[in-house]
C-alpha cells in the first residue's frame, strides 16, 4: 500500500496523512477475498484505491466455469458459523442472501461396510452439543468413542499462543492421547483434512488446535455448516464488482469526462499486463 504512513489498521485509518484536501492512495496487489475486503475497507474509509489482479475476473482463486451446460465451482465450497469475518465479507458484497446456513450441525457420515452415521449437535453449551452424536457414532469402535471426550477436553485447554503447538503434529498429540488409527481416520482427519487441508499425521498441533477450538469446542453453534446456493464466481467475483460500481464510488483512473456519466467501474492495463480498478477518493 502507498501514501498510508499512519495506517493503523485495514479499517482502522484513523492517523492517515495525505495531499491536502484529498484522502491517501492505496495500492491493493490482487483481487482475491483479501484483496477485495481491503480495497473495500480502505474506500469505505475515504481512501483512492486502485486495485491490481492478473485476471480477468475478481474472486482470486475461487471462480465458476461451465461444463456441458453445468456450473463447475474451484474453490470453497463450505464455511462455518464461526467464518464471521466472511459472513460480513458476503454481505459488504451483497451476497449474504446467496448462502445457507444450518440452523444447527447435521452431517450424514458415509463409510463403506459401515451404517450411515451423522453427526448432529444438541442445543446444550459446548463440548457437550456433540456428546450424545459421538457416543453412537458407528463409523469407529465404541472404545474409541469413549476416549474421544478426553483428548477434546485436552484439546480445548491448549495455549494457541504456545510455540511449543507448532512443533508437533497433530496426529502425535492424538496418539499421546488415546486415539488410535480407526479415530484419527474415521472422525478427527474427517474434520482436519477438509480444513486444515492436511491429514492429522502432517498439520501441526497449532493449525489444527486452532480449527477445533474454534469451531467445536468453545461455542455450541460455530460449527453449523453453509454452502453457496449460486456459482462460487457469482458469489464471489461478479458480486464484488457489483459493490466496487455501488454508490458511484468506483470509477476508472482514466475516461471519465466532465458532462457526462463517468463508468462506474474500468479495467486498463497495469504494468504487469493484468487489470487495475481504481477508485477515487470518496
Amino acid at each position: 500500500m502507498t501514501g498510508m504512513p499512519g495506517m493503523t489498521g485495514m479499517t482502522g485509518m484513523t492517523g492517515m496523512t495525505g495531499a491536502p484536501g484529498r484522502g491517501p492512495r492505496v495500492a491493493v496487489v490482487g483481487g482475491g477475498l483479501a484483496g477485495i475486503s481491503a480495497a473495500l475497507a480502505c474506500a469505505d474509509a475515504g481512501a483512492a484505491v486502485t486495485l491490481f489482479e492478473k485476471r480477468k475476473h475478481l474472486g482470486g482463486l475461487t471462480w465458476s466455469f461451465s461444463h456441458d451446460g453445468l456450473s463447475m465451482d474451484n474453490g470453497q465450497h463450505v464455511f462455518l458459523r464461526c467464518c464471521t469475518a466472511y459472513l460480513d465479507f458476503l454481505d459488504r458484497i451483497g451476497s449474504a442472501g446467496d448462502v445457507e446456513l444450518q440452523d444447527r450441525l447435521d452431517v450424514a457420515v458415509i463409510r463403506p461396510g459401515v451404517a450411515t452415521a451423522s453427526l448432529r449437535r444438541d442445543k446444550v453449551r459446548a463440548p457437550l452439543h456433540l456428546a450424545r452424536s459421538l457416543l453412537g457414532y458407528g463409523v469407529i469402535p465404541f472404545g474409541a468413542r469413549a476416549r474421544f471426550a478426553g483428548a477434546a477436553l485436552a484439546l480445548a485447554r491448549l495455549d494457541l499462543d504456545d510455540p511449543a503447538l507448532d512443533e508437533e503434529t497433530f496426529e502425535t498429540w492424538l496418539f499421546r492421547h488415546g486415539q488410535g488409527p480407526e479415530a484419527i481416520s474415521g472422525l478427527w482427519d474427517l474434520i482436519c483434512l477438509p480444513t486444515v487441508n492436511l491429514p492429522a499425521s502432517e498439520a501441526s498441533l497449532a493449525m489444527a488446535a486452532k480449527v477445533f477450538q474454534t469451531g467445536l469446542l468453545t461455542q455450541s453453534s460455530a460449527g453449523d455448516i453453509g454452502w453457496s446456493r449460486v456459482p462460487l464466481g457469482l458469489l464471489h467475483g461478479e458480486r464484488a464488482a457489483t459493490a466496487l460500481r455501488a454508490d458511484g464510488k468506483w470509477r476508472g483512473a482514466s475516461g471519465w469526462r466532465r458532462g457526462r456519466p463517468p463508468p462506474l467501474l474500468h479495467r486498463e492495463r497495469a504494468p504487469s499486463r493484468g487489470l487495475a480498478w481504481s477508485c477515487p477518493t470518496v
